[in-house]
């Protein structure tokens, strides 16, 4: 049985990615457990006052509605959604002037530029935070990707310019997402950055359904994300492509504040 509290301290500096809080208090969630109760527990053992590289972090089931009203009163708040899109869901595909070509090792720099783009607007949501290496860190994970697989990073291209990127861990490297899915096999749509000029002109869609055809031609039978639940643009665009919510990270950040939630 895993621990029901956890703590975690990331090393901003290191060759791993920190893209939320440094340090990160979990609770980990199970079906019939007394939230409430473990909630009032969890607040005598958090730490880091008015740190706001600190986060108290619960996921559960986004249908788990009955658990949301005493998150809230502790002063959390739903951030992150794993929304899962299973084969075969298809949507109206959105007019668009871009083509989509594989990318490259040449591409890395504008595959890099496009993504900072997203993660710059995502900060804004509490989802990330951006620090002075996050482009070293899309860099190497980019390299990665490219070098084990050159059919899973893919550029949306308007004339000779690109404007969109996106990039998924196939199943045999998306293993880590296990725990969200009962659909086997199953990818994980890792990145979709799209220039901010060019956002609304349909390259993202052309993009996800270039992506979603892949991976329905190939057997895979669901796909998952990450999304901000804040993000005005990133909720209704992934609902509109075939995706729904399954599981809700909620969050407070900082970890604990000097005035704390009503307890419930």
């Amino acid at each position: 049985m895993s621990e029901i509290f956890t703590y975690r301290e990331s090393d901003p500096d290191s060759l791993l990615p920190t893209w939320g809080a440094i340090r990160t208090h979990g609770l980990n969630w199970q079906p019939g457990w007394d939230l409430p109760a473990l909630l009032d527990e969890w607040e005598t053992r958090l730490t880091g006052v008015d740190d706001p590289d600190t986060a108290a972090i619960v996921t559960l089931p986004s249908h788990e509605t009955a658990d949301a009203l005493p998150l809230v009163r502790h002063g959390f708040a739903p951030l992150i959604v794993v929304a899962e899109r299973r084969a075969g869901h298809a949507v109206a595909q959105r007019p668009s002037d871009v083509t989509i070509r594989p990318a490259t090792h040449a591409d890395l720099d504008v595959a890099v530029e496009l993504n900072m783009h997203t993660i710059r607007y995502d900060t804004a949501f509490g989802m990330i935070s951006e620090r002075p290496n996050s482009a070293e860190h899309l860099r190497t994970t980019y390299t990665e990707v490219l070098d084990r697989d050159h059919e899973s990073m893919w550029l949306a291209v308007r004339g000779d310019t690109p404007v969109g990127m996106a990039y998924a861990d196939m199943p045999s490297h998306a293993q880590w997402m296990e725990r969200f899915t009962e659909a086997r096999p199953f990818a994980y749509l890792g990145h979709l950055g799209i220039r901010p000029d060019a956002r609304g002109s349909g390259a993202g869609s052309a993009l996800v359904a270039h992506v979603h055809s892949l991976l329905d031609g190939a057997g895979v039978a669901s796909a998952l994300l990450h999304h901000a639940l804040p993000n005005p643009r990133s909720t209704p665009f992934w609902y509109s492509h075939g995706y729904r919510p399954q599981w809700t990270t909620w969050v407070r950040r900082p970890a604990l504040r000097t005035s704390p939630g009503v307890s419930s």
